[in-house]
Formats: structure tokens, C-alpha cells, sequence
């Protein structure tokens, strides 16, 4: 019985055997016999619209270039409609479907409408279609897509964007060709990940409302922030921290005003760095670039401060402090301050309550220009301190939220 079976299937095999001559003799029919013309739409009845139903297969993101706001992708359509010029009887001819060129039969002239570069139709003279004998095609087009797409960088590193591939009809209108498809979003199912960006979400919307049918394709897209926070976001917040410690380095150490200048450069080096790799939009702003411009404000506050607390620092030991620097002395030391020795062996905490006018007339000297100077750091430092923490925090929170 085994035997019987795979002889009997072999034969099967053998008797199904498609001689050239009957598709040679299919192809002569359709196309000169029965005089084909590639021009005229399809149809029967030229009232009645040309069903085209048309999927995207998304096979690779291959770049979101921000500078010029461009989408490349490598991907192909499935579109598919019915020639009723082109059937045939399966009896006559037992040929359920063939392949020819795509040059020789009509098709939608379907096009990228939002493409970035030229104005083109979609295959080549090299693509063939799939024909069945129900009139039935099938095409495939394979290209790689540059279609423009709107950045928004506001929460750069980790920002998500919204690109969308438009492909219409170009000459024929909505009473002559329809769309129409079997899917609902984007196919990925031959996608190859994206080392940049990860497609959170795909959708379709197809409208047949307007003069020419236009079916839409969107991607969004998160950026993946991983290389960013390690290369951009964390050096700029440790070169935050750096801004802070100008108010660390004494005035006599002479390295003050140079600290500050080296701090600021750093800051406007990264700047210059997230500037020359975002798009020129005025629109908006990334609030990592705010961040950076509060920083780079902070280091110039730091470097008048410091050529002013230099200033102070050098002046005449007998020239009077000036009286809100005293009351700046009193609140960064608290209730108590150190006086200077009377004697040179003494060394004595006077409380500000036991200090009357009389004797900080007689012992004025007992604050400093010195004082001053260490007092400005003081404040200075935890006013800093302060500012850095709120805007750091609020700006980590705003990013990731």
C-alpha cells in the first residue's frame, strides 16, 4: 500500500507538469490577441472604482537624521487589485498564475507624497507582479524611503517622535481607484531592531474622503537614552557640581578666577555639542540646553562674584568693613564669632550678645576684610548649593517623566 501511495504520488507530480508552450500561449492571448492596454484603468465598467488594497512591511529604521528633520527606512508595499482584462479559463489554459513584468500591465500610480528628496513612482523596470487568473495582482515594491518627519527635541535624551509615511494616489481620484487593506497598523515581522530608536507603536489610517485616497503610516518612535545619560546628561551634572566648589577655594589660593573661567568653558563646550547635533528650531528648546544656559548664568554670577570678593579681600586692613558685610560675617558664623587676639597669646570667642556699640567701636578691627571674603563664600556656597539641587532635580524629573 506504501508503494502504491508514493507511485501514485509521483505520478500526480508528473501529470502536473506545465509545458512553456501554454504559458507562451496565455501571455500571446492576453496580451496581443485580446489587445491589452497598460493605459486604461482595469475596469469593466469605468464608473466603478478599482478596489487596491496595500500593506506596509517595515523592514529596517535605518536612520532619524534630527539636523534635517529626515526618516530613512528600508521597507516594501503588498498591493494587490483586480485587472479584469487580464483572466483567463482554467481549462484552456491550466495555468493558475504566472509573473510578468510590471511595465506590461496597468498600476496605481501610488507614490510617496512626503518625501524628502525627489518625486518619483515606486519599483523598477527590473520588478515583476504576480498574476492569477481571476485577474488577481500582486506587486511588491522594495525601496528605501526618505520621507520627512517633524522632530521635537524638548525632552532630549528621552524624547519620543512621531513619523508619518503618507503614500496617495497621485492622478487618479477617489471615484477611480479606492484604498483599502487587510492590516491595521505597520507589518514587522521581518523588522531588524534599531540600535538609536525603538518603535513603541505603529498605527494606519487610510482616507478616502478627499480628491485622491491617501493611507498614512506612523511610527513612534523612543529614543534609546542609555549612550546620552552616560556620554552627556551625567558629566554635565558633575560639572554642575564643579560650579559649586568656586566658593570652596580661598581667595589667597590665586586660582579662584581661573577655576571659574575653566567651569564655564566646560559648559559651553556641551552646549555647543547638543546644539550642533539637534535641528536649528525655534519652536522649541530642549530643556537639557536650559539647564545648561541656567549653569553657564550661575558660572558668570560665580565669576563677578569672585572678582568682587578678590576686590574686598585686598583692601586696606584699617579701612572700616562696610556694614553689610559685618551683618553678613554675624549670620555665616551663627550667634558667635571669632574676635581677633588682644594679646598675642589669647585666643577668645566673644558672644555677639556680650558686644556693645562701644566696644565694637574700640575693637572694630576684630572683623575683617578676610572675614568678608570667607563670608561671601559662605553664603555664596549653600545659596549655589541650593539652586543646583532644585534645578538638577526638576530637570531629571521633567525629562524622564
Amino acid at each position: 500500500m506504501l508503494s502504491f501511495v508514493i507511485l501514485l504520488f509521483c505520478f500526480s507530480t508528473l501529470s502536473t507538469a506545465l509545458p512553456a508552450d501554454v504559458v507562451k500561449n496565455l501571455t500571446k492571448q492576453l496580451f496581443e490577441t485580446n489587445a491589452y492596454d497598460n493605459t486604461l484603468r482595469p475596469a469593466n465598467d469605468q464608473m466603478s472604482p478599482t478596489d487596491l488594497k496595500v500593506s506596509f512591511y517595515l523592514s529596517s529604521l535605518n536612520k532619524l537624521d534630527e539636523l534635517e528633520e529626515k526618516l530613512i527606512t528600508t521597507a516594501y508595499l503588498t498591493l494587490e487589485w483586480k485587472d479584469e482584462f487580464l483572466t483567463w479559463d482554467l481549462t484552456s489554459f491550466p495555468v493558475p498564475r504566472i509573473t510578468i513584468p510590471q511595465s506590461k500591465v496597468w498600476k496605481p500610480d501610488f507614490v510617496l507624497k512626503n518625501g524628502f528628496t525627489e518625486f518619483k513612482e515606486l519599483g523598477g523596470s527590473f520588478y515583476n507582479v504576480l498574476l492569477s487568473f481571476d485577474g488577481t495582482i500582486m506587486w511588491k515594491p522594495y525601496q528605501v524611503f526618505e520621507s520627512q518627519c517633524s522632530i521635537d527635541v524638548t525632552y532630549f535624551p528621552f524624547d519620543i517622535q512621531t513619523c508619518e509615511i503618507d503614500f496617495t494616489l497621485w492622478t487618479s481620484f477617489g471615484f477611480q481607484v479606492t484604498l483599502n487593506s487587510s492590516s491595521t497598523n505597520v507589518e514587522m515581522g521581518r523588522y531588524k531592531t534599531n540600535s538609536v530608536w525603538e518603535i513603541s507603536s505603529t498605527s494606519q489610517i487610510i482616507d478616502n474622503t478627499g480628491i485622491s485616497s491617501i493611507v498614512t503610516y506612523t511610527l513612534n518612535l523612543k529614543r534609546k537614552p542609555d549612550f546620552y545619560v552616560g556620554n552627556l546628561v551625567m558629566p554635565i551634572l558633575f560639572l554642575g557640581i564643579l560650579n559649586l566648589l568656586v566658593f570652596v577655594i580661598p581667595a589667597d589660593a590665586g586660582e579662584k578666577m581661573s577655576y571659574c573661567i575653566t567651569v564655564a568653558l566646560g559648559f559651553i563646550v556641551f552646549l555647543t555639542i547638543i546644539s550642533s547635533a539637534l535641528p536649528a528650531n525655534s519652536d522649541n528648546t530642549p530643556y537639557l540646553s536650559t539647564y545648561l544656559q541656567i549653569q553657564i548664568f550661575l558660572g558668570g554670577m560665580a565669576l563677578v562674584i569672585s572678582a568682587i570678593q578678590l576686590r574686598l579681600r585686598h583692601k586696606p586692613e584699617d579701612q572700616e568693613v562696610y556694614k553689610p558685610l559685618k551683618i553678613l560675617v554675624k549670620l555665616s558664623m551663627g550667634r558667635y564669632f571669632k574676635a581677633r587676639e588682644e594679646e598675642p597669646n589669647t585666643d577668645k570667642v566673644i558672644p555677639i550678645e556680650g558686644l556693645t556699640d562701644q566696644s565694637m567701636d574700640a575693637n572694630k578691627e576684630q572683623i575683617s576684610w578676610n572675614d568678608a571674603s570667607s563670608a561671601i563664600d559662605f553664603v555664596m556656597f549653600w545659596i549655589y548649593v541650593f539652586v543646583y539641587c532644585i534645578s538638577s532635580i526638576a530637570i531629571m524629573a521633567i525629562l524622564t517623566k
